[in-house]
């Protein structure tokens, strides 16, 4: 068996011809065959068509799994073959020995262990890595295969075997085989997650490889001992972190730690030791043996040597990884700091208290980051992680006590975080990526002052008072002033809102500030805009800071922030900010009426004046509409009008959606009646407020005048997506905003819908039926049903059963899926009154959608599929059709399990067959019973037993969901050929 196999056929016409690969039996394929279709899909200067790549890889993929695969691997791994015909052959026996191994006997297998031994030997004589490394995963998979009843102390023989060989380059190259045995040790917990064994037969494997330790360990020592080579010394790390990883007892490696620290070093091995260290760092055994970790500090604090010497000599690259292995060792081992922070033992604190010295060191490493430092950002979840244990402690007597302990650290932590803030005075130097990675540093730094107000609570923000007081005091640079703004506003989200001692301090210190820069500007708008809601309870200090947003609004570099600030100023305390109207207006009528303006700022300049007129009388809303509206109109009247041709016809479309969006949300903003951070309002101010019935009608009369203006816009861009999409906000915009105060204008938006194109059918529009039909579905009248038959009119016409348009329109058929989920869930009755020709389009829908590839559009249509089997017990002619299209339905669904689908997807598949059997048990079985009975179907791959399986899983009423994934999976990779082992893995080749 072991031997190559001769057999000829010739099939290189079939595949370039197009034949189906499938329609071939692998067993018929030649090792010339197999040699040249390897040459042909690996070749750089192939000229395959992409179907014809895709058969070959489908071929290749057969192959390597297949019974000829321990013949042909041997032939390709000869050096006279091209580099990928013999790493195909590593690959290849690889694939076998992990996976059907059961193929062979005990002679066969032995025979094959000494072929591997000797062409894994060769390949390392001509120091052929790729093939070499795959050699030693298939020996490793082989070696765990055998452990331990047909190979006991199977380590210690593989020392022996390679250590003491008498092979000829082996004798003359004696490091070579240490390589070998490092990289086999390395392989063997490595892989052990991996091998395709029985629960049982993984538990002995592990108890094997756990009491074979020691000898592994012996054999590192003496590597240690006998060698100096970078190379051998790297691939023993290595092996120590996969033994590590896989399991082994930090207490087992003790013996080990001075040589790990002392390598730190040596320049050659410095790499090397560091990552097999973050190994050591972030084992599960922490709380184990927190003696074992505690001896570990010592030599964690002896690291600050090395890192002064690194900065002295300007060595970015060795601080850097000296800091990750600090504030690694601290981030993991943070309750073990703690711990020893309270211990009775002097010694104990002491390294506790010097380890907190040194991480803050890091975090206040001098220099601008990114181009002079880059430690600083790492230390940054060391200070989340001492915060996280610190609050999570339950006894409130300890955690005061240790909050007093570390208070220290976090105030001096905010210090440090405003300096290391702090904008560059000049930042001529930073590259545009050298801005970017310090704009994500000042969000981390931000993150992580959230930590000092979770931790410190009241006192991180008069920690900032008080620094910001100073500053202000003592003109400190406005770069100083500007980190201490951002970091106030981190604190937004933990400040009660009748907190009244000490923002109001900071608050009255804004004005204060030196306002030389846009920067600090900005930061002061935002930090307004971040406190609205405790704005709106101290309304003496927002009308102190009202002002600063309002005049900024007419400078092009503050626009955003004030526009950000002042709509969440505005939203929040619209009845107190109506009083500005007459001081806001003004200013935002003359940014709207500058070209110059971004479309983002134009519109939430529209909402802060809607908000605003929102609580004003119906009059001042009318006057003020017209104001703003009437050079809106205009301007539409225009672009619509232009017959300039295609030169400017992207920009006119830009223009035309802007001035709708403009539209929607003042729609939106006006309408708005949210609730309100206000309090009681005076007698005057009650006087002032709006009658609640008078907006709607104010915006029933807006909508009714536009609706003109809105036909004229279908009549030139009926099927065009965007624009259609932007007219259906305003729709979906209005109806969510009036309610049921839309009713005299509700025809009339409905005639605008029935105007747009045929082939629209988007994710707005789709909003505005379902907003439509949620609010007026209980009215008697057919116009509500009968939208609900127009949209699946439309989107029959658009679908008329083409799965390629499907394919080509996923998005539309993702949102279709979604609108229809929440119908049949909200409003059952709206089906109830569909016509037969709906319900079977519904089921074509279903049996073509499950055949796509998209997943998030296939989850979407699988949950449709599943409440729609579930709606169909509630009216008998869905029923009916139901059990007509039962059949098909289940059968597309086995053929995409059984392998038409991707893999992945098979989850996602499984809903519809779990609904099926939980309301349609009978039915379902015997579907599937009649469908699995062609042992054709849906590949010849599984046998009896996974087909029975299936159906007892199917048949079964207890079944939990993850459950019956994990036997639609097992179904799954058996018509694939392939092992599940409960998750899903891709097969490799390459």
């Amino acid at each position: 068996m072991l031997m190559a196999s001769q057999t000829t056929f010739n099939t290189s016409t079939n595949i370039m011809n197009g034949n189906d690969p499938k329609n071939v039996s692998v067993a018929n394929y030649s090792v010339e065959e197999i040699e040249r279709i390897i040459n042909d899909f690996y070749s750089p200067t192939s000229q395959l068509t992409v179907p014809q790549r895709q058969q070959l890889n489908s071929i290749l993929e057969c192959l390597q799994y297949s019974p000829l695969a321990w013949d042909f691997s041997w032939t390709l791994l000869n050096t006279n073959k091209s580099p990928s015909v013999q790493f195909f052959g590593a690959v290849a026996l690889c694939n076998k020995i992990s996976k059907h191994l059961s193929e062979l006997d005990d002679n066969e297998i032995q025979l094959l262990f000494q072929q591997l031994i000797q062409r894994l030997v060769f390949y390392m004589s001509i120091n052929s890595k790729q093939i070499s490394i795959k050699l030693v995963v298939a020996l490793g998979h082989l070696i765990l295969n055998m452990m331990p009843d047909k190979w006991k102390n199977g380590i210690t023989a593989i020392i022996t075997l390679f250590s003491q060989s008498q092979n000829e380059f082996l004798k003359e190259h004696p490091e070579k085989g240490h390589l070998i045995v490092l990289n086999i040790l390395t392989i063997l917990p490595e892989e052990f997650s991996r091998i395709v064994v029985s629960k049982a037969q993984r538990a002995s494997i592990r108890g094997e490889l756990e009491n074979q330790f020691p000898v592994v360990l012996n054999y590192i020592q003496f590597i240690i001992s006998a060698y100096n080579q970078p190379d051998i010394l790297a691939k023993m790390f290595s092996c120590l972190s996969k033994w590590l990883e896989f399991g082994i007892a930090i207490i087992r490696v003790e013996s080990l730690f001075d040589y790990l620290f002392n390598s730190l070093n040596n320049e050659n091995i410095f790499d090397d030791a560091s990552n097999c260290i973050i190994v050591l760092f972030t084992s599960p055994d922490v709380m184990r043996y927190p003696a074992i970790f505690s001896r570990l500090l010592p030599y964690v604090l002896q690291l600050e040597s090395i890192l002064d010497q690194s900065l002295m000599i300007g060595d970015k690259e060795k601080s850097e990884c000296i800091t990750k292995l600090i504030t690694q060792f601290g981030e993991n081992l943070a309750q073990l700091i703690i711990q020893m922070a309270i211990a009775p033992n002097q010694q104990s604190q002491t390294l506790s208290h010097r380890f907190c010295c040194l991480i803050m060191k890091c975090s206040d490493m001098k220099g601008q980051y990114p181009v002079e430092e880059t430690c600083s950002e790492l230390t940054f979840s060391f200070w989340y992680a001492l915060q996280e244990e610190v609050t999570s402690i339950d006894d409130d007597e300890q955690r005061i006590i240790l909050l007093e302990l570390f208070r220290p650290y976090f105030e001096r932590l905010i210090e440090v975080l405003i300096s290391k803030g702090q904008l560059p005075e000049n930042d001529s130097s930073f590259t545009s990526e050298d801005k970017e990675t310090f704009r994500c540093y000042r969000v981390d730094i931000t993150d992580t002052m959230m930590c000092m107000h979770t931790v410190l609570s009241n006192r991180a923000m008069e920690v900032l008072a008080n620094h910001l007081s100073l500053a202000v005091e003592q003109n400190q640079s406005w770069q100083r002033q500007e980190s201490i703004i951002q970091l106030v506003g981190a604190g937004s989200e933990y400040v009660p809102l009748d907190e009244n001692q000490i923002l109001p301090r900071i608050f009255l210190l804004l004005p204060k500030l030196n306002f030389c820069n846009s920067s600090i500007i900005n930061a002061t708008l935002m930090v307004l805009g971040q406190y609205s809601s405790w704005l709106g309870h101290h309304q003496e200090t927002l009308q102190n800071c009202v002002h600063l947003c309002i005049n900024a609004l007419s400078n092009s570099e503050l626009i955003q922030s004030a526009s950000i600030a002042l709509k969440e100023l505005t939203m929040e305390n619209r009845m107190h900010m109506s009083k500005y109207l007459n001081d806001i207006f003004p200013i935002i009528k003359n940014v709207l009426e500058n070209g110059h303006v971004q479309p983002n700022d134009r519109i939430r300049c529209v909402a802060i004046i809607g908000y605003i007129l929102s609580a004003y009388p119906a009059k001042i809303v009318i006057d003020h509409l017209n104001i703003l509206l009437a050079p809106e109109v205009n301007k539409l009247l225009g672009y619509l009008s232009e017959t300039n041709g295609d030169q400017n016809a992207i920009l006119r479309k830009q223009n035309i959606c802007t001035t709708l969006s403009f539209i929607s949300v003042l729609i939106t903003a006006i309408g708005y009646c949210g609730d309100q951070s206000d309090g009681d309002e005076n007698e005057q101010q009650q006087k002032a407020t709006e009658n609640p019935s008078e907006i709607p009608e104010v915006l029933c009369c807006v909508l009714r005048d536009l609706t003109p203006i809105l036909h004229l816009v279908l009549k030139q861009y009926a099927d065009d997506s965007e624009v259609t999409e932007k007219l259906c906000e305003i729709l979906s915009r209005t109806v969510t905003t009036l309610r049921e105060s839309i009713n005299p204008i509700l025809n009339t938006l409905l005639e605008l819908l029935q105007n747009i194109g045929p082939n629209i059918l988007h994710a707005q529009f789709l909003n505005f039926v379902r907003n439509t039909l949620l609010l007026f579905s209980q009215d008697t009248d057919k116009q509500m049903f009968n939208l609900f038959l127009a949209v699946l009119q439309r989107f029959g016409c658009l679908f008329n059963g083409d799965i390629q348009w499907l394919k080509n329109h996923v998005d539309i058929v993702e949102d279709f899926a979604n609108f229809l989920i929440q119908i049949i869930k909200k409003l059952p009755a709206v089906v109830h009154h569909c016509p037969n020709e709906a319900f079977v389009l519904l089921f074509q829908f279903v049996k073509t959608g499950l055949q796509l590839h998209e997943q998030a559009t296939l989850r979407s249509i699988t949950m449709f599929t599943s409440n729609y089997i579930e709606y169909t017990k509630s009216n008998q002619r869905a029923a009916d059709l139901l059990k007509q299209n039962g059949l098909e339905i289940v059968q597309i669904l086995l053929k995409c399990i059984g392998g038409a689908s991707p893999r992945h997807l098979v989850d996602t598949l499984s809903l519809p067959l779990l609904t099926l059997t939980k309301f349609y048990i009978d039915s379902t079985v015997n579907w599937v019973q009649q469908c699995l009975n062609d042992p054709n179907f849906p590949t010849p791959s599984p046998k009896r037993h996974h087909r029975e399986a299936l159906i007892k899983a199917l048949s079964s009423e207890r079944t939990s969901r993850a459950n019956f994934k994990d036997h639609v999976n097992t179904f799954s990779s058996a018509c694939r050929g392939i092992e599940y082992s409960g998750t899903s893995s891709s097969k490799n080749h390459s």
